[in-house]
């Protein structure tokens, strides 16, 4: 199947994650070179659509259909902070690491029961790439804000990474039709540049097995502009 190439951010909307970092300060280095590894889970989509999945005769499904898109980081990295014991340093860093897509489409049940009824009611979009990073910040002690606080006990960090990384599968939640329907014997006439990505249902009455189009798929390079907000805490 050949899926047509798109920039990412036409077809998925924001990613917000959790991540978690540990990092170490290499010794004889005055603190400056740090390494360290980070990893993370986030979504860029939870949406629940009313799809009228029917042909032309009529015939098909009404129903609510579920997409929910994840997607799993983990990376090592390097930093150079540029000054040594302040109460703020800016840095910059380089980090290579891995990025999995993963896309639920889970199909409900139907309004009419007797109509058709999904043969496949989950299904399960994977795709991965391994990435590499480059960007920059700085980290603030909270002892500038509050005196109750110790230096270096806990630190703002504030970031930006520009994330660029292999090509990747997966379906476009940013757009997402609320009338999709397809014969793969004749396929509905359509304007859209995804691939269809379908599911087998199974018609009551007739017993025929037959697909609907429930999402489209679509394949870009990973690029993305990592803004991260965090504090770190001195074990």
């Amino acid at each position: 199947m050949s899926v047509p190439r798109e920039e990412m951010g036409d077809n998925i909307g924001l990613l917000h994650s959790l991540n978690f970092t540990f990092q170490y300060s290499i010794p004889g280095t005055s603190d400056r070179l740090v390494v360290g590894a980070e990893t993370g889970l986030g979504i860029y989509a939870s949406i629940m659509k009313h799809q009228d999945l029917s042909f032309a005769d009529g015939s098909g499904i009404q129903t609510n259909v579920n997409y929910t898109s994840n997607v799993f980081n983990g990376s090592l990295f390097t930093r150079v902070n540029f000054l040594k014991d302040r109460t703020w340093s800016p840095y910059v860093n380089l980090k290579g690491g891995y990025s999995q897509f993963y896309s639920n489409v889970v199909v409900g049940d139907p309004e009419d029961a007797s109509s058709c009824e999904a043969l496949e009611r989950k299904n399960l979009i994977r795709d991965h790439t391994f990435f590499m990073a480059y960007g920059g910040g700085v980290q603030i002690d909270l002892s500038v804000f509050s005196r109750k606080e110790k230096p270096g006990k806990c630190l703002i960090d504030l970031s930006v990474n520009k994330i660029n990384g292999g090509s990747l599968n997966y379906i476009n939640t940013k757009h997402i039709e609320s009338e999709m329907h397809t014969d793969p014997n004749n396929p509905a006439p359509t304007t859209s540049k995804g691939e269809p990505f379908n599911l087998r249902f199974i018609n009551i009455t007739t017993q025929t097995i037959h697909e609907h189009q429930v999402a489209e798929l679509y394949n870009s390079p990973l690029r993305m502009l990592d803004i991260k907000v965090g504090m770190l805490f001195t074990l």
